[in-house]
């Protein structure tokens, strides 16, 4: 009976895709917009109180909080591929043994990551990029701030399971709140009682706890329809292993994007300073706020294409790619207007007194943006064949863009070219990652009788 009440209650049913596509995207994209804005926050206020070496002491923390991200990938967005296909196949109990396996990897995984980083903290901080002028600064603010990474990489990753289960208000809840207390507590921290880096990391701390407690109480509220139980909690290597399969093209994306940014901070610091990696450190805090709406976009569309693929209705997840890409596309093409017209203005959010760092700021925003009206098309297919369970041509579109071409252009260009060989190299990389995602979704296409270019309105019924 339980069961039939959860069948009857489908949140996949609507008169057109277009209506399911912007019931399951539009609260993922304003959701990561905010937490894009929210992972920006801290450098604002660093910036405007304590100058460009404190925005280098947060932006050599990046590829860390990429770490987390990468877990949270790892398990949550594998995961809960395979929970929606459990979902379009009507086996419940399966797709609660998978939400209760997840839960349990990620407090793993992201608790061996805090640990560690509390263990080896200096020389992670060296590692990452620090040198003694800025090392200071940055572990000031790790050593305050690894408890909110540690909930933020549970939370992101239980995010997608709140999304999947029909309730896209709540999953973008997690993100408006956490934003919201950020954004209160920063500057009441950092201006107000002067606790400087220690206070923008214990905003950003409160924040990802009360992010944390919000979907802990929405997987516990006996009203969920999926729910965190002990039974569910025991690892099932069958789960565990088709997750991290699935999963592994996300998390190998984002491990490689790590590892870019430790190799950026190097290179930066050898032919800039440290005024260039606050440089590109806002650069890339700009870009987000761009493309993290289509990291949104990709979410409201995963559970629609992974159930779809799961009931063997494959044109209507064809046509949801399709309808997200162009969607994607009018985003980031008013992102890219945006940035190349208002690149200094943007910038002097961050720090308005030094002239120095906002020229090569906005020089390096210009740059790394040159690509970025087709990006959605390289995101979205990236995410499309984690949803179909084409783990292998997920993980190839990641690690062509952030290890098989980013990588040697950041080690070679430089070489010949200096600070403009590192900016120029990952608009390069873009170049080529988007001409391999349109051939292999090409390939897909043709294999299901797809047209590439054109699709007529389809409904989801």
């Amino acid at each position: 009976m339980a069961q039939a009440q959860v069948l009857q209650k489908n949140p996949f049913k609507a008169k057109a895709l277009s209506q399911l596509l912007i019931k399951f995207s539009a609260p993922a994209v304003a959701g990561m917009f905010v937490n894009a804005v929210y992972n920006i926050i801290s450098r604002i206020f660093v910036g405007q109180h304590i100058g460009s070496l404190g925005i280098a002491g947060i932006s050599i923390l990046f590829p860390l909080g990429i770490l987390f991200v990468g877990f949270s990938a790892l398990i949550g967005v594998g995961a809960n591929a395979l929970f929606s296909i459990r979902l379009g196949e009507k086996k419940i109990d399966e797709a609660q043994q998978i939400l209760g396996n997840a839960f349990v990897l990620l407090a793993v995984l992201s608790g061996a990551v805090t640990l560690g980083t509390y263990i080896f903290l200096d020389p992670v901080l060296g590692f990452l990029g620090a040198d003694q002028e800025v090392l200071l600064y940055a572990r000031a603010y790790t050593q305050t701030v690894m408890p909110g990474y540690f909930l933020f990489g549970i939370s992101l990753g239980l995010n997608n399971f709140i999304r999947s289960s029909g309730n896209p208000k709540t999953a973008m809840g997690t993100q408006l709140i956490g934003a919201g207390i950020n954004l209160v507590l920063g500057p009441l921290f950092i201006f107000v009682l002067d606790w400087g880096m220690r206070g923008a990391a214990l905003a950003t701390v409160c924040g990802q706890t009360v992010s944390f407690a919000w979907i802990i109480l929405f997987f516990t509220n006996k009203n969920s329809q999926y729910c965190l139980k002990w039974r569910f909690f025991r690892l099932k290597w069958h789960i565990v292993w088709a997750s991290m399969t699935i999963g592994f093209s996300q998390f190998a994306f984002q491990m490689a994007s790590s590892m870019l940014n430790v190799i950026l901070n190097h290179a930066l610091l050898k032919y800039g300073g440290n005024v260039a990696i606050s440089a590109i450190g806002i650069a890339i805090s700009i870009n987000t706020i761009i493309t993290m709406p289509l990291v949104g976009l990709s979410q409201g569309a995963q559970p629609l294409i992974g159930y779809n693929h799961g009931a063997k209705k494959y044109k209507t997840s064809i046509q949801t790619l399709k309808m997200a890409i162009r969607w994607g596309t009018v985003i980031t093409t008013a992102g890219f207007v945006l940035i190349e017209i208002f690149a200094r203005q943007v910038v002097s959010i961050f720090n308005s007194s030094d002239q120095q760092l906002i020229t090569m700021a906005a020089y390096a925003v210009r740059v790394l943006n040159i690509m970025l009206p087709f990006v959605s098309l390289q995101i979205l297919t990236t995410s499309f064949f984690q949803a179909v369970n084409k783990p292998l041509q997920a993980a190839f579109l990641s690690l062509s863009r952030q290890v098989l071409l980013v990588i040697p252009l950041v080690l070679i260009l430089p070489l010949f070219l200096g600070l403009n060989g590192v900016f120029f190299s990952p608009p390069i990389a873009d170049a080529i990652s988007i001409v391999l995602a349109v051939k292999l979704l090409k390939n897909y296409f043709d294999r299901h009788q797809q047209n590439f270019f054109f699709s007529k309105k389809h409904s989801a019924r």
